[in-house]
C-alpha cells in the first residue's frame, strides 16, 4: 500500500532537517506528480536559517516492493542528472539523494522544481511550436556531444546494440502473444539483425527522448526530464525514438499523432544533423528509425499479453496495439522491404 501524504510529509521533514541542519525546516504543500517507476511529489521547503535550498522542490521515491534496478533505481537517475550539471543539457538540479532506510525506507532523490510546459499541453501557433521543437532536437544533439568517458561512474558501461536486440527477443519469443498483433515482427527482426550497424557512435542516451519529456519556456528548453532508462549506448537510439513518435506513417491513429508532433521525421533529422557537430549517417538513421518501431511494437505486444492474461491490467494497450502491425510494416519500409 502506498504511503499517505501525511506519512511522506513526516518522513520528508526528517530528511530536510537532517540535510539542512535547520531544526525548523519543514516541507509543506506536498502534492503527487505523474510518473512511471516510483512516486513523485512536489513540495515547498521552508527554512528558518539562511543559505541552502528552499522553495519549490521535487521528491522522487523508489517504488515499494520491487528490486532496485533499472527504472526503479532512482539514485542512479539522480547521479546521471547530476553528471550533466554545467553542460549544455538542462536538467533539474539535484539537491540530495541516497538510500538510507531512516527516511523513506527505500532510495530517494530531491531535485529542483523546473517551471516549464510540454508542447502537448499548450496551444501555440504552428510556426512557434515548430521552433520550440527544433530547440528540443538541438538539445538532443547537445546531449550526444557531451563526453561520456568521464561520466561512466554514473552511467555505467556502454550497452552494445546486440544486447538490446537480445532483450527484445526475450519479450517477443513467447507462445502467449497474439499472432495477429505480432504480425511481421519476426521478419523485421531478421532484417534488422542482418543489417546491424557495425560501429554506431556511442554516447549519452536519454532512452525515452520524446516531446513529453522536454520542458520549454521563453523560447528555449529549460529541462529534460524522466531519465529512468538513460544509458551509454548508440546515440541514434534517441533520434530514432523521437522520429517514431513524430511519424504519422507509423501509426493507425494518425490525426492524434500529427497534432502532438510539431515536426515530422525529415525535419527532425535535418535539424539534428545540422546541430550535431559530428557526422550523421543517413543509412544508420533509417536503421534506428526502423529499430525504434520494432522496439515499441515488441513492448506493445508483450504488455498487451500481460493485460489480457490479467497480470498487469492496463486497457490502454488494446488501443495502442491497433498500431503494432503497422509499426512492423513501417520498419520494413524504412529498410527498403515494403
Amino acid at each position: 500500500m502506498a504511503a499517505s501524504i501525511e506519512l511522506i510529509t513526516e518522513q520528508l521533514n526528517r530528511l530536510v532537517r537532517a540535510r539542512t541542519g535547520d531544526p525548523g525546516a519543514r516541507a509543506r504543500d506536498l502534492a503527487p506528480l505523474p510518473g512511471h517507476a516510483g512516486f513523485g511529489y512536489s513540495f515547498v521547503l521552508e527554512r528558518t536559517t539562511p543559505g541552502g535550498p528552499s522553495g519549490k522542490l521535487v521528491l522522487r521515491i523508489a517504488p515499494e516492493g520491487v528490486r532496485i534496478a533499472g527504472p526503479a533505481d532512482v539514485v542512479r537517475q539522480a547521479r546521471i542528472m547530476a553528471s550533466l550539471a554545467n553542460t549544455e543539457v538542462p536538467v533539474p538540479p539535484i539537491i540530495w539523494y541516497g538510500d538510507e532506510a531512516e527516511f523513506f525506507g527505500r532510495p530517494y532523490f530531491v531535485d529542483g522544481f523546473v517551471d516549464g510546459f510540454k508542447l502537448a499541453d499548450v496551444k501555440l501557433p504552428v510556426a512557434e511550436a515548430a521552433e520550440y521543437a527544433r530547440r528540443g532536437v538541438e538539445t538532443m544533439a547537445a546531449l550526444h556531444r557531451v563526453a561520456w568517458e568521464p561520466r561512466r561512474d554514473a552511467w555505467g558501461d556502454p550497452t552494445p546494440l546486440g544486447e538490446e536486440m537480445k532483450r527484445l527477443d526475450h519479450l517477443l519469443d513467447r507462445p502467449t502473444l497474439d499472432p495477429n498483433v505480432v504480425a511481421r515482427a519476426p521478419e523485421l527482426r531478421e532484417r534488422l539483425r542482418s543489417s546491424l550497424p557495425e560501429k554506431p557512435r556511442i554516447g549519452l542516451v536519454h532512452g525515452d527522448f520524446q516531446w513529453s519529456n522536454i520542458l520549454f519556456r521563453d523560447g528555449r528548453v529549460v529541462a529534460l526530464i524522466d531519465w529512468e532508462i538513460a544509458m551509454l549506448g548508440p546515440t541514434l537510439l534517441d533520434l530514432g525514438w523521437l522520429c517514431l513518435f513524430s511519424d504519422p506513417d507509423s501509426w493507425v491513429a494518425r490525426d492524434e499523432l500529427v497534432q502532438a508532433s510539431p515536426l515530422g521525421p525529415e525535419a527532425i533529422v535535418e535539424t539534428y544533423s545540422r546541430a550535431a557537430g559530428f557526422e550523421v549517417s543517413m543509412d544508420e538513421v533509417r536503421w534506428f528509425r526502423a529499430f525504434s518501431g520494432y522496439r515499441f511494437g515488441v513492448i506493445t505486444v508483450f504488455n498487451l499479453m500481460l493485460h489480457r492474461r490479467g497480470k498487469r491490467h492496463d486497457p490502454e494497450w488494446e488501443r495502442i496495439a491497433l498500431s503494432a502491425p503497422r509499426l512492423f510494416e513501417r520498419g520494413l519500409e524504412l529498410l527498403g522491404y515494403a
